[in-house]
């Protein structure tokens, strides 16, 4: 009987850590998903993917690559405010910052959204990544209002009150019927070219699922998903900034 007792309680003893181990496994929390995003290194971007960031046109961009090599190393966010570069008028123009040292409102959303860094960080530009981080909530084409669609980069006020005007909409593919008439007389696609094919910023919107359908079964389940943050603020021109136009029809 000893004997019969001594082998159980040794076969209970070998298969005890196999179910504490079990057990802790069921306990142990998921890792957390990362993002995708890593915030921008400005000391080792290029001038390319400098461009795919909303707001920095292609003469921020150089004038950046430009500092940098005259100045050697960007040492702080803060050093953004003393870029500036020449206008063919032979005046000089701030690219980040107006000449009384405040952001200016496009380069103040980039500082809000946190994406820039002088040390570690990425030298290649993510653009889905960073769109989704900056924008973390969709606009739905059927029911967003026009500061909310406005507020994404290449859809002016412009453009916001056209997908108004011409909803609801079954599917995105619906913006590329929009046009209308320019002051010229000609006819003018908001969101497409003429051929048929998205225009450059709008493609970047939708394949970041920024802007979405409440029409279609699949941006449906993404506006579920989505975050429920406030949308950015407002895009606004800047008076001393060089940005130059973001959209591609003549009047839009």
């Amino acid at each position: 009987m000893k004997k019969i007792i001594l082998i159980l309680a040794c076969a209970f003893a070998l298969t005890l850590p196999s179910k504490l181990a079990a057990k802790t496994k069921k306990e142990t929390k998921p890792a957390a998903v990362k993002s995708g995003f890593e915030k921008i290194n400005l000391n080792e971007v290029n001038e390319y993917d400098l461009k795919k960031i909303p707001g920095i046109s292609s003469s921020k961009a150089k004038a950046l690559i430009a500092y940098r090599e005259e100045k050697g190393k960007i040492k702080s966010i803060e050093d953004l405010k003393e870029i500036t570069h020449e206008t063919k008028s032979g005046k000089t123009s701030y690219d980040f910052a107006t000449s009384k040292g405040a952001w200016t409102k496009s380069t103040q959303l980039l500082i809000d959204a946190d994406i820039f860094t002088v040390k570690d960080g990425a030298a290649v530009v993510n653009e889905i990544a960073l769109y989704k981080h900056m924008f973390p909530t969709p606009a739905d084409i059927n029911t967003a209002s026009v500061k909310d669609l406005s507020s994404l980069p290449g859809v002016s006020k412009k453009k916001a009150q056209l997908i108004i005007d011409n909803r609801p909409f079954s599917s995105l593919d619906g913006l590329k019927d929009i046009s209308y008439e320019t002051k010229s007389g000609k006819t003018g696609y908001g969101f497409a070219t003429s051929k048929g094919e998205w225009q450059k910023n709008i493609k970047i919107l939708l394949n970041s699922g920024r802007l979405v359908c409440s029409g279609s079964k699949k941006d449906s389940k993404a506006l579920k998903k989505s975050p429920g943050k406030k949308a950015p603020p407002s895009k606004a021109a800047d008076d001393e900034s060089g940005d130059e136009p973001s959209d591609e029809s003549e009047d839009y």
